[in-house]
């Protein structure tokens, strides 16, 4: 009787020991163990407005400019920082989207697609993609590796990321395109 009671014990203080959050930072290592947090609800930002527009160099690949809506940027709990950015082709296309990163996983995700008109159009659908540098949108690489989620840590705030997007911008003309 008294060895069902210790294993009954043992058995409760594991179970006890595996549910607890403490000590856990809520970083990389805890979503790799247990899976991604759960999304928060997106709430779509006021649409770009060019006085708010920080250019950023997307890598000396790119042929197009980029610009990330500095009001836009939002450090979730959550582990993903979501981002307004606009794209000008050298051609004279814009394209502007709002879209997410997810530090701790490396993936990407489109909420939503720019208008002309200036509004926002929610994307029809959106799912978790791996971001994968030398791609048609190396800039999503660049932004998760250089700006916002450097080492898979995420930025712990919005002034943190801008900052980091200034000190990008102030390499020199040689790094923008």
């Amino acid at each position: 009787m008294r060895g069902l009671v210790l294993a009954c014990a043992l058995v409760a203080a594991v179970a006890c020991g595996c549910s607890s959050d403490s000590g856990r930072s809520g970083g990389p290592v805890s979503e790799l163990e247990e899976g991604p947090r759960p999304e928060n609800a997106v709430v779509l930002p006021p649409y770009p407005q060019q006085k708010d527009l920080l250019e950023f160099s997307a890598g000396p690949r790119a042929s197009h400019r980029y610009f990330i809506d500095k009001q836009s940027i939002l450090v979730g709990a959550d582990g993903i920082v979501r981002y307004a950015v606009v794209v000008r082709a050298s051609g004279g296309a814009t394209n502007t989207t709002y879209e997410g990163v997810r530090c701790a996983t490396g993936q990407k995700r489109l909420y939503a697609i720019g208008r002309g008109d200036g509004k926002w159009v929610e994307a029809k659908s959106s799912d978790w993609t791996e971001i994968r540098a030398w791609s048609a949108n190396e800039y999503q690489a660049t932004l998760f590796a250089d700006f916002f989620c450097p080492g898979r840590i995420i930025v712990r705030d919005r002034e943190e990321a801008l900052r980091a997007l200034l000190r990008g911008a102030s390499r020199g003309p040689a790094f923008i395109q």
